[in-house]
């Protein structure tokens, strides 16, 4: 993924092993020493070519691992400074300080937040809250390589990639819960809360998130069973059928078999951040949490899901888990990797979004794309047989499936009514868009300002879907 890897010790080192893999979860077959070899420090190459799709993983060894703990301390001091100021600085000097402070950060930053949180970093060097609010976006179940020993922050953890690398690892939820099998009580705010520091937590994640990144589990008990209500000061938010990046039309596909989710969610982002500012700032309570829950059969496993059957689309078979994953005895205390590959214990169970008769999901932030569709859309899709593993989900990438125009250009194999069925026009189907913005708009999910522009894309999409 042209990150910088750490640099091989030894070219020649006989000790080093290459290892293949189908899947994440298949057993590793090791390719011969005399078969491979280093062609530099940050590169191999392997005479017989690699194969696509596969997962090719080399142990070796290193030397000097970056400092990469140094990061959440800098942040902490940093907003701390903004805070309240040091003995000799400008801001010192004028008393002009923040009042509040908000974290925000996507994907790889948002599981930065939490992995800030969680080694209590919300605590300055005077015992005083740091963020007043957090708001990770895009960041599932998952904390990352920020602060051990030869971290990769980039290893991100999907359902074909950067696999046991810890990143999706116990805890998952900012309440503390007890692993039934290993005895280990521990959650995101455990820290923060026992200092006293705990911020408003806001978590947004996208469907993808339930399918590639375990985000059933940070609202769910460990055992998969209950569901988990979020704390006084925690707001959690599904948004309804899409992938992990917001979407555009037209829809394309790079690399995956289907089309890409369209769907744009950043209408809801707006609107949530100045509720979370308010929240922060006046303790206003924003709007309350829209999660799919397993008492109301909206969270299922995987194999539940009533997907329709339509031609050519099978729904993924193996959908990102996260594991019992055990790298050492000195990793939990000291943040020393000692087993190189990690032993791997039982999974954790991971739950999906149900959906309804078209394929759509019927809990979250229902997004107009979702309240009045014109196609499907998921948060998974997958990869393309050109780059091999084609039953493999692709990495962060939904898929839209369009209704056909009439019925009779339905496909075959395609039990969803067709546009014209649903709409009696353009005019109808913009009636129903606006009654769905109007909707969430009421209830704090989107800005009233905001509403003729999603109307107007709306209409754009509407004669996309029309042209087709």
């Amino acid at each position: 993924r042209n990150h910088i890897p750490y640099p091989v010790l030894d070219l020649n080192d006989p000790g080093a092993t290459l290892t293949v893999r189908d899947r994440a979860t298949a057993p590793r077959r090791t390719i011969a020493r005399n078969r491979w070899r280093f062609s530099d420090a940050g590169h191999a190459e392997m005479r017989s070519g690699f194969e696509p799709g596969k997962i090719y993983e080399i142990v070796y060894r290193s030397k000097d691992p970056l400092l990469v703990g140094l990061g959440p301390a800098a942040i902490r001091d940093f907003i701390s400074f903004l805070k309240h100021g040091g003995p000799q600085t400008l801001l010192a000097g004028e008393r002009r300080y923040l009042k509040h402070a908000i974290g925000w950060g996507v994907s790889q930053s948002g599981r930065f937040l939490r992995t800030f949180l969680y080694y209590g970093f919300n605590a300055d060097e005077q015992g005083r809250r740091v963020f007043d609010g957090v708001w990770t976006h895009v960041a599932g179940g998952g904390r990352g390589s920020f602060n051990h020993r030869f971290a990769q922050p980039s290893r991100d953890g999907h359902p074909h990639m950067n696999t046991f690398y810890p990143t999706d690892i116990f805890p998952f939820s900012a309440a503390s819960q007890t692993d039934p099998e290993t005895g280990l009580t521990d959650g995101i705010l455990a820290r923060a809360l026992k200092a006293n520091v705990a911020p408003k937590l806001f978590a947004t994640n996208s469907s993808y998130e339930y399918w590639g990144r375990s985000a059933s589990l940070i609202h769910t008990t460990i055992d998969g069973r209950r569901d988990l209500p979020p704390g006084d000061n925690e707001r959690l938010y599904l948004l309804a059928g899409t992938q992990h990046g917001p979407g555009s039309f037209p829809p394309r596909r790079n690399g995956t078999q289907h089309l890409a989710n369209p769907n744009d969610y950043r209408w809801a982002l707006r609107a949530l951040l100045p509720a979370l500012v308010a929240w922060v700032k006046e303790g206003k309570e924003p709007p309350p949490s829209r999660i799919p829950l397993i008492a109301r059969g909206e969270l299922v496993p995987p194999d539940g899901i009533k997907f329709p059957r339509m031609a050519g689309v099978a729904v993924p078979a193996r959908p990102q888990r996260a594991w019992r994953v055990d790298y050492g005895p000195r990793f939990r205390s000291e943040g020393i990797v000692t087993k190189e590959p990690p032993e791997v214990g039982k999974p954790f169970p991971v739950l999906v979004p149900q959906v309804d008769a078209d394929g759509n999901e019927i809990a979250g932030i229902r997004l107009p794309c979702v309240a009045a569709p014109l196609g499907t859309y998921t948060g998974w899709n997958l990869r393309d047989p050109s780059i091999g593993a084609p039953e493999e989900i692709f990495s962060m990438v939904g898929s839209f499936f369009p209704f056909g125009r009439t019925r009779q250009e339905r496909g075959k194999g395609d039990p969803r009514p067709t546009i014209a069925e649903r709409y009696a026009g353009a005019e109808d189907y913009l009636a129903r868009v606006r009654a769905a913005v109007q909707a969430l708009a009421g209830e704090g999910y989107l800005l009233e300002a905001d509403i003729p522009a999603i109307v107007e894309a709306s209409r754009k999409e509407w004669d996309y879907s029309m042209k087709q």
